[in-house]
């Protein structure tokens, strides 16, 4: 079973066993109706917890999880990665995807030449960009359509625009 990360525990809050934590997902409303989760210090380590309270707060997600019930017990909690598995994702629309599936695509050109790999997509504060292995060097191109022409994820490939512009 493959996991995704959502969030990790930053540290304890107030005296019944909450958490205050990280978000790591585009989905964070998601956390008021999600009743388990995954957590560990890695997803091969998860384990499945039970979640009994979220709530926001103006700065934070708070999470009360079954049996964590003091600060003492939420504090061996901290830094512990929380997972979803793959039933639990968000459906996406028509025109997104979610990085893992991105990740592992062949680029190519707009001839259909093969010009290397999508090796991670990067959040920048003006759009996601592509990293793409060309040979030995990697290159960052806009995830915009100004450069990406077609994202296929059944037939895992990505059509880059203009790609000689990057090298």
């Amino acid at each position: 079973m493959e996991l995704f990360i959502v969030g990790r525990v930053l540290k304890p809050h107030g005296i019944k066993g909450e958490v205050k934590i990280q978000v790591e997902t585009s989905f964070p409303e998601k956390f008021k109706s999600r009743k388990r989760l995954y957590i560990g210090k890695t997803a091969k380590e998860a384990n499945p917890i039970e979640v009994i309270g979220a709530r926001r707060t103006d700065s934070a997600f708070l999470l009360k999880f079954k049996g964590i019930d003091s600060p003492e017990v939420a504090e061996k909690l901290r830094n512990h990665w929380l997972f979803i598995d793959e039933t639990q994702l968000t459906k996406l629309g028509k025109n997104e995807a979610y990085i893992h599936e991105l990740v592992g695509l062949q680029a190519l050109d707009t001839s259909g030449n093969a010009i290397g790999t999508v090796t991670d997509v990067i959040e920048l504060p003006t759009c996601d960009a592509y990293e793409i292995r060309f040979g030995n060097k990697h290159v960052l191109i806009p995830a915009i359509e100004e450069f990406i022409e077609e994202v296929n994820l059944s037939k895992k490939y990505v059509i880059v625009k203009r790609f000689e512009e990057f090298l």
